[in-house]
């Protein structure tokens, strides 16, 4: 019995410690960067500095902590079942009848969406991938698709 089973995660160009390394980086240079201006007067400005490299860290900390989602995609003989997850928290699952259901896909510019549907219901697939990706996975699951 064949089945397919996708887990599918977002692309992620930069580690955590590429990110420390750079913060490192960042950190030196308005150090040094302040020390100049509050030599020269202008100590507002190393105010803003410090502000500005708190939003850093601020955003760098949602990016990661918003990453850790992932579409779980299994199609056996009989259903296509597709769960979301957000860490460990399953927050939707569907289940659709194999021999009833469609995948679309859908692409103007960058803008896509992958989507299976069965009669009236309907469920997006992957909306965290960018188009070639979510191009590439519409490809995988028509193809299993047809060979049951």
């Amino acid at each position: 019995m064949n089945s397919f089973n996708e887990n599918v995660t977002p692309y992620q160009s930069c580690s955590k410690s590429v990110f420390l390394v750079l913060g490192i980086i960042f950190i030196f240079w308005i150090s040094l960067f302040s020390i100049f201006l509050i030599m020269q007067g202008a100590w507002p400005v190393s105010i803003f500095l410090g502000l500005e490299y708190l939003i850093i860290l601020y955003l760098i900390k949602t990016y990661f902590k918003n990453k850790n989602i992932n579409d779980e995609i299994t199609i056996d003989n009989k259903e296509i079942s597709i769960k979301k997850f957000k860490g460990d928290k399953l927050l939707h699952s569907s289940r659709f009848n194999r021999y009833w259901s469609k995948v679309f896909f859908s692409k103007f510019k960058n803008n896509s969406k992958l989507s299976i549907r069965e009669s009236n219901r309907e469920t997006e697939i992957a909306t965290f991938l960018h188009a070639d990706l979510k191009e590439g996975l519409y490809f995988k699951i028509k193809k299993n698709l047809s060979v049951y």
